[in-house]
């Protein structure tokens, strides 16, 4: 079995000299930029201190960090697939990490050039504010792509194989983690868990606990991040005999740090192509949707973020909140449904789930799920969610209750 090890900062020196326009779903350190460095426009200034003693590059001549140029001019566009960045003669800014910020004074801008998809945006950094710098990596490259998600029109909500157990967080009643081990085979299944969507330091026994508490016999963690790690031939072995696998609960744009641009993407689809299932809780609802709200490095109270939109899609067209009357997100997702109201949005309260197969959702739980369809006439003062508690069955296809027989 895979145990979680003190990851290494693996990626080389080569991310402090310029590089071509970063393409889509690249494959970036979840840990940003292996080594931190100041950034100005000249030298130093002189009431600066360099406590740490960090290597120091000139914005004038020196070459900007993958990804990044540097920006001669404040309202200077960069290149497509490029960070702008415009460092002022007080400025400071510091790469450490992910965090980019500015120790110095005055006001630094990073600017992204205009897509067919995206108007030109531009950042500012100075005092106490930060920026992460996968995301901006993320915006870039999407930029670059000319990619048009969200879609005008996506792919139906259907899973043509398999099943989808998604959990709005909070606690797992017996009847779903039924459901979940009967779906992958029982016992005798072949479980796989994805622990990495909290922070570090890695904690793989909770998921396995849960499985095994269940009834599952074979269940391995992969606490991984980085794509060495992912695609080692182990690991890939393991994915190609899974008959299920569980995203953990935390932050989901964890899973996409760790996962988009490496092999392992299409490793999950084929477990549902042999007919498998794929479940996950909380963070591990979202990331099975579309459309991934609450994506933002920055903060879960962050509804939508260019760069973390696209989450895995097993189950297209839609967009999943979790949590939803426990936290009162039902104005979230209200705004949501107003910016995008092509998608289906579901909100999921906690103890609650939705087994998907084909476009059917069949309701699950304690609490209820709220499906938001902008397409649905609303009277003044009514809601605009429909509500079902456990037993209901939902075609997420035709956004419809199903009939069913009463019991």
């Amino acid at each position: 079995m895979f145990r979680a090890t003190v990851f290494v900062l693996f990626l080389s020196s080569s991310l402090l000299h310029a590089q071509d326009a970063t393409p889509p779903r690249e494959h970036l350190s979840p840990y940003g930029l292996a080594k931190p460095v100041l950034i100005v426009l000249g030298d130093l200034p002189k009431d600066f201190e360099n406590k740490s003693d960090l290597p120091v590059l000139s914005a004038a001549k020196d070459a900007a960090p993958a990804g990044f140029q540097f920006l001669t001019k404040v309202d200077e566009q960069p290149a497509v697939g490029k960070v702008g960045l415009f460092v002022p003669a007080d400025a400071v800014v510091q790469f450490k990490g992910r965090t980019v910020s500015n120790v110095g004074k005055g006001i630094a801008t990073v600017r992204f050039a205009k897509s067919p998809t995206r108007e030109a945006k531009s950042l500012e950094v100075e005092g106490r504010k930060t920026l992460d710098y996968n995301e901006l990596r993320r915006v870039a490259a999407e930029r670059a792509g000319g990619s048009a998600y969200p879609p005008k029109e996506p792919q139906p909500p259907v899973v043509p194989k398999g099943t989808l157990v998604i959990v709005g967080g909070a606690g797992m009643p017996a009847e779903i983690s039924k459901r979940f081990l009967e779906a992958g085979g029982g016992e005798a299944g072949h479980f796989v868990v994805l622990p990495i969507s909290m922070p570090d330091p890695i904690r793989t026994t909770a998921e396995e606990s849960f499985l095994k508490k269940m009834g599952a016999k074979n269940v391995t963690a992969i606490p991984y991040r980085e794509q060495k790690e992912l695609e080692d031939p182990k690991v890939i072995e393991t994915l190609k005999k899974a008959t299920g696998i569980w995203f953990g609960g935390g932050r989901q744009w964890n899973f996409m740090d760790a996962y988009e641009g490496t092999k392992l993407p299409a490793l999950f689809r084929d477990v549902l192509d042999r007919g498998g299932v794929i479940g996950g809780s909380s963070a591990g609802a979202t990331i099975q949707g579309d459309y991934m709200v609450r994506g933002a490095p920055a903060g879960p109270n962050i509804m939508m973020c260019e760069g973390y939109e696209k989450a895995l899609g097993f189950l297209p067209g839609v967009a999943i909140d979790q949590h939803f009357t426990a936290r009162n997100r039902f104005k979230d997702m209200t705004a949501f449904m107003h910016r995008y109201p092509q998608f289906l949005g579901i909100g999921l309260d906690e103890a609650t789930a939705i087994v998907v197969q084909g476009s059917t959702a069949e309701i699950l739980g304690k609490g209820k799920v709220h499906f938001y369809d902008a397409k649905r006439k609303v009277k003044d003062g009514d809601p605009d969610f429909e509500a079902f508690p456990a037993g209901v069955k939902y075609d997420l296809q035709n956004r419809t209750k199903l009939k069913t027989k009463t019991p």
